[in-house]
């Protein structure tokens, strides 16, 4: 993933991708952020990368090992 924050300048913007994007599909979206969403991320270093991913979703998962097993016929009784 490539994010980038700009101010523009004027109502173009040349972007320049990474060598690893070429020849595959890449999405481009652009939105106004506001001031103190970005100020937000840099305080509490909410950075979006692979590791803080991972974390969320540790934190997150659900145990299926406790779930208790059952078979299709036990549905009909």
């Amino acid at each position: 993933m490539y994010r980038q924050i700009i101010i523009p300048k004027s109502n173009s913007f040349l972007l320049n991708l990474p060598a690893d994007f070429i020849g595959r599909q890449v999405e481009v979206i652009a939105f106004p952020v506001e001031e103190n969403q970005i100020q937000e991320e840099q305080n509490t270093g909410n950075k979006y990368s692979w590791e803080n991913a991972m974390k969320f979703f540790k934190k997150n998962a659900v145990d299926f090992s406790k779930i208790e097993k059952w078979k299709r016929e036990d549905l009909y009784e």
